[in-house]
């Protein structure tokens, strides 16, 4: 007997979701469900005259197998990229200028004293304070607290604010004031927790790894952690798509609510259509998820999660035309020292993303501490606000040979301090409702991996709880 699972949202987690299920599973007939007419989320790439632009994530982490694996396991193996060698220095924006990041950090936490003590990026009474992390004691508690507050405890608050906050927050968009730890960087805590020295546990990792690996030298550094695809993230997308059977994938339409009808399901879809279903995976934004599921203590704990809008602003000109070098991947932004969060020079940090005689530069605006709002922000003056900090921190650039935006809107959910706690009273609420599951970034790791992950977990609960007996 065949059971029918309806999947919600077919961005990456939705996605992966559908393939697995139809993946040599005759006893599932998956619908996924888009309202957009197009599918990935917020993987988005974009070809145009020589130039490949992933508007959304270009990359992900290696270090977390689940991203390369299903690539490999798609057939895209062979166009697996890791950044040009040469990409390896990473900028800070520090009173106007860009200042390079010192070496020995990772996930924003000192390694080697040396850099340290010689980078302008943090004040001497600063780099005094960072040092108590070697001999302050690990924290008697393990209830959560924001990245800032974590960081601030081990290394000060400066270093919170000036290294943390642009290279952590960075990555979520977000106000490491109130992003959670443990939602966020776990293995930070735990590094505390094994080490009580978060510099010398990560440098003990660093060195465990490069023995392994053999990969790392002193010269050349330790390898990237992150990988993308020749042809931009678009391919994994599109990948994912032509191996879904014909009619599974249907886009430009909305589920309007999902109604329990005994042990199953009915989902309304706009223009009064419904589909009876077995399953229901909800791989939707959290505050949509919210509109449709059939519980208000359910519905109220998903719409708590915040999410915040984002823009990135790609402009390509002409090599010749550049006052400095894009000698690195990029750079990011403290707050208040530019209109924008952070710059990365996509033609330096990867190869085949432009012709050779122009650069690709991308720009990214909104989040947290957004100086304008993205939404409401006119292309025109998004593309004048971002040249202007690009030219404002790289020197003159040039007239553009290419401008193109892409907006996030309410697309970067948030983890808060609490987060984990939410999630938790979320998956036992769910346990009343079986046949029902949620899964994405709002829930357990924002990136690709973590989605990746989470929608072969649901994917495995759904044969074991509602195909078992068919």
């Amino acid at each position: 007997m065949t059971r029918h699972v309806v999947v919600v949202g077919a961005g990456i987690t939705g996605l992966t979701a559908a393939y697995v299920l139809t993946n040599g599973e005759p006893r599932a007939r998956v619908t996924l469900i888009e309202r957009r007419d197009r599918v990935g989320g917020n993987i988005e790439t974009v070809r145009c005259d020589g130039f490949l632009l992933d508007g959304g994530p270009d990359s992900f982490l290696s270090t977390k197998r689940e991203g390369a694996e299903l690539c490999r396991e798609l057939g895209l193996g062979a166009d697996l990229i890791v950044p040009r060698p040469e990409a390896k220095k990473v900028y800070m924006v520090h009173q106007g200028r860009l200042e390079p990041m010192p070496g020995g950090l990772a996930l924003a936490i000192p390694t080697q004293i040396g850099p340290m003590l010689s980078t302008p990026l943090v004040s001497f009474p600063g780099k005094l304070r960072m040092l108590g992390d070697l001999v302050l004691p690990r924290r008697p508690t393990s209830s959560d607290e924001s990245i800032e507050d974590f960081i601030a405890r081990r290394f000060g608050r400066e270093a919170a604010r000036r290294l943390a906050a642009p290279l952590l927050g960075g990555i979520y968009a977000g106000d490491i004031g109130e992003l959670s730890i443990l939602s966020t960087f776990p293995q930070l805590v735990e590094v505390e927790k094994k080490h009580r020295s978060l510099a010398k546990g990560l440098l003990a990792l660093q060195l465990a790894r490069s023995k392994q690996s053999g990969a790392a030298t002193k010269s050349s550094g330790p390898p990237s952690p992150f990988m993308s695809l020749k042809g931009g993230m678009g391919d994994l997308v599109n990948a994912l798509v032509q191996r879904l059977p014909p009619d599974t994938l249907r886009c430009g339409r909305s589920v309007e609510r999902v109604e329990p009808v005994g042990d199953s399901y009915r989902v309304l879809l706009d223009g009064d259509e419904s589909l009876e279903a077995d399953a229901v995976i909800f791989a939707s934004p959290a505050h949509a998820t919210a509109k449709m599921v059939p519980d208000a203590q359910l519905a109220a704990e998903l719409a708590a999660i915040p999410y915040i809008s984002t823009a990135t602003v790609f402009f390509a000109f002409p090599r010749a035309g550049l006052e400095r070098p894009l000698d690195g991947v990029g750079f990011v932004a403290p707050k208040d020292e530019a209109e924008i969060i952070a710059g990365t020079w996509v033609s330096s940090k990867w190869d085949g993303r432009a012709p050779d005689d122009q650069v690709l530069v991308r720009a990214f605006l909104g989040g947290a501490r957004a100086k304008v709002d993205v939404a409401k922000t006119s292309d025109d003056d998004l593309a004048r606000i971002a040249q202007r900090a690009l030219e404002q921190l790289m020197g003159r650039l040039g007239t553009a040979s290419l401008t193109r935006i892409f907006r996030y809107i309410d697309s970067n959910p948030q983890p808060i301090v609490g987060h984990g706690a939410r999630v938790a009273r979320i998956e036992a609420r769910l346990r009343s409702l079986p046949g029902l599951y949620v899964i994405g970034a709002a829930y357990d790791g924002v990136g690709i991996p973590d989605c990746v992950r989470q929608a072969r977990s649901a994917a495995k609960r759904v044969r074991e709880e509602r195909l078992a007996d068919s």
